[in-house]
């Protein structure tokens, strides 16, 4: 055990050594002459000297005074003098110089006093009784130290402020636990053994956040580029260090507390856990993944996302783009990754199969693919997007996907993309092989997934629409239906009324002729019907009607049922605008509503009111009435009667929609029992 922690400060301080060194390659290989830059280089190389001096300390004792104090007020002096150079473009010019120069001069000083202790024989930098100015310097350095990154960060802005979180905290752990180490010395008079030998593992702690705040933030002003293998092994070979020091730690005490069979015991269990790291290493998946979160956490994204976001909504919905909306749904995958066609399948609203939709730069397919075909089953139990490259040489990688589950999609294929929508797989898209083919990494996945998604939702959106106008077009045809049954059913009920009269008075000449008037109206109507379907369409030309003709025909036409309506009309003639026959009808409606409101007892006017520039067809009963919630809910709603299996729910929507037709509305005022005031407001003519 004594050995073991006699050399654990080689392992601490010589695995901050390695990282610190990593670090240090790093920006020296993107130096470009920048100040910043050099002053960050030249920071980094010390605390990298300096870690490999206190690991080197049981081997070259005769460095001592070199390894402890020199090298680490070094280290201090030009960290201060790197967040030194951050800060002075940011502070005033009086002060610029004393922020550059005032923590590197008290540094100075006592680096000074410092070597002169040492070498006029004063105690070891070391465990045990230690000299109070080395101790004071060393603390008042790493405080100045966090002075200047507190200052560096609270006077970042915006985004650089997020990027600097990380470089702050690495940094700043290491000076936090100087400050601790040191302030311990200084009460106690001397420097604890396991904190100076801990205080390597430390430093190699806080110096991955170092380097994930110098790849990050754009205050160095340059762009440092991290070779994504040299990251990977050198994280694999810290990983296995420290695997390998925990198993033998742990196989240290195995020994110790097994007895006899502790030796055994020990060899059994390093055996083992050398075992287990070898097949960790050979396992290709632990690879990919610590492929996977280096690359997220240090390393800039592959994509400009904002850039591939614009693109790939400027294709999909360009207004100048003549091409439909499927092919353009393919060569927005289709740019991600340089392919040169590709082709569409939807799934079908009618069955459960997958069709060929469309294809851009090749034709459409007009193969079908099964909905429990393995290529569907795989795409929508996973959402992954396939390489078939990668499906060829790892198999066992796709859940028994087979390459022969692809053939016929597209010649020289690629990849296959799912296009989810709330969770359903609404199709995919097959892309050809591009002309640099390369395999999918976890950032392309993710955005052909991602985009996928959104191509989804922009077809399903489409569907959605076009159901919507057949709809439509059905609501626009089944209105009409109800105009033309409900002018049907008034004529039924006409000539039904004149069967049952004509037994009574088929022999009077004056039956005849009220008889001949009533069909050569009912003519007269159907042929405009006609006319207005032959035109596909309700509305017919504009033209003057005179409103006091309207009235007295409508209170005509409806005088011969009881309440008999009374027409009251102004003296002057008034003029609108519209179709006469639809006119007509909505006041022949609205009084035949009326009496079917009211008692035989009651009373119907129909006034005619002239305004200044307006018209006024007022009808008004003394019957049931109606409540508000009714008017506002049910009584212009189509096909929604009170009448049972005799009416059509037509009649109030109808006469409605023939005002707003002409220009104008119809106001309804009414309470239960106290009758209704139906109110036609109509633009008068000059």
């Amino acid at each position: 055990m004594d050995e073991l922690l006699d050399k654990l400060p080689l392992i601490s301080y010589g695995l901050a050594a390695v990282l610190f060194l990593s670090i240090s390659l790093l920006v020296l290989a993107n130096w470009r002459g920048q100040l910043r830059v050099g002053l960050l280089a030249a920071a980094v190389i010390m605390t990298t000297i300096w870690s490999a001096l206190l690991a080197s300390g049981s081997l070259l004792p005769v460095l001592a005074p070199f390894r402890e104090y020199l090298p680490e007020l070094l280290r201090d002096l030009l960290w201060v003098l790197f967040l030194g150079n951050l800060l002075a473009p940011g502070t005033a010019a009086s002060s610029r110089a004393l922020v550059r120069w005032g923590g590197p001069a008290v540094i100075t000083s006592f680096l000074v006093a410092g070597l002169a202790s040492q070498y006029g024989g004063a105690p070891e930098f070391w465990a045990g009784n230690v000299s109070s100015l080395p101790v004071f310097g060393a603390l008042i350095a790493a405080l100045l130290v966090l002075v200047y990154l507190e200052q560096v960060y609270r006077n970042s802005r915006g985004a650089e402020r997020k990027s600097l979180r990380y470089f702050c905290a690495g940094a700043g752990g290491i000076f936090i636990y100087d400050v601790f180490l040191y302030s311990e010395a200084m009460v106690s008079g001397q420097i604890g053994v396991a904190a100076w030998e801990v205080r390597g593992f430390v430093v190699a702690m806080c110096a991955p956040f170092i380097a994930v705040g110098v790849r990050h933030s754009k205050l160095w002003a340059t762009r440092i580029f991290v070779s994504r293998k040299v990251v990977f092994y050198t994280t694999t070979l810290v990983a296995a260090g420290t695997y390998l020091t925990t198993l033998g730690i742990a196989g240290y005490y195995i020994r110790i507390i097994g007895g006899t069979w502790g030796s055994v015991g020990q060899i059994l269990f390093v055996s083992a856990g050398m075992l287990a790291l070898l097949l960790l290493f050979f396992s290709e998946q632990l690879r990919a993944k610590v492929r996977v979160f280096i690359t997220k956490h240090f390393f800039e994204n592959k994509y400009d996302y904002r850039e591939e976001w614009l693109r790939l909504i400027e294709t999909l919905t360009a207004s100048g783009d003549t091409l439909p909306l499927k092919k353009r749904a393919i060569k927005s995958l289709a740019q991600i990754l340089s392919s040169p066609s590709g082709r569409i399948w939807i799934k079908s609203d009618e069955s459960s199969e997958f069709e060929g939709a469309a294809g851009w730069n090749v034709e459409s397919s007009n193969d079908v693919v099964f909905d429990d075909s393995a290529l569907i089953r795989f795409m929508r139990d996973t959402g992954w997007v396939i390489d078939a490259n990668e499906l060829n040489s790892h198999p066992e990688r796709y859940s028994g996907l087979k390459g022969d589950d692809l053939e016929n999609l597209l010649d020289d294929l690629a990849y296959v993309i799912p296009l989810i929508n709330e969770a359903e797989l609404l199709g995919f898209v097959a892309l050809s092989r591009p002309e640099s083919l390369t395999t999918l990494n976890y950032e392309d996945r993710e955005l052909l997934k991602t985009v996928g998604k959104q191509i989804a939702g922009f077809i399903a959106q489409e569907k959605a629409t076009e159901l919507l106008l057949q709809s439509r077009q059905f609501e626009a045809f089944n209105r009409l239906t109800a105009y033309i049954m409900h002018d049907l059913k008034n004529l039924i009920s006409q000539q039904s009324l004149m069967v049952e009269n004509a037994r009574k008075y088929k022999d009077k000449p004056e039956f005849i002729d009220d008889a001949v008037a009533t069909v050569e109206s009912g003519v007269r109507r159907m042929r405009r019907v006609i006319e207005q379907l032959q035109q596909s369409t309700r509305e017919s030309l504009s033209e003057r009607i005179d409103a006091r003709k309207i009235v007295l025909e409508a209170v005509s036409r409806c005088s011969d049922r009881e309440p008999v309506p009374t027409a009251r009309l102004c003296e002057k003639h008034v003029l609108v605008m519209g179709n006469k026959e639809r006119l007509l009808m909505a006041l022949y409606h609205t009084i035949r509503n009326a009496q079917d409101a009211t008692d035989s007892g009651g009373t119907i006017y129909v006034d005619l009111l002239d305004g200044s520039d307006e018209c006024r067809i007022v009808v008004t009963d003394n019957g049931k009435g109606m409540d508000a919630v009714f008017i506002k809910e049910r009584l212009f709603r189509p096909f929604d009667s009170t009448k049972g299996t005799q009416g059509m729910g037509i009649g109030a929507y109808q006469v409605r929609e023939t005002a707003r037709a002409m220009g104008g509305r119809v106001d309804v005022s009414s309470e239960p029992g106290k009758g209704t005031v139906f109110s036609f407001i109509l633009k008068a003519e000059a």
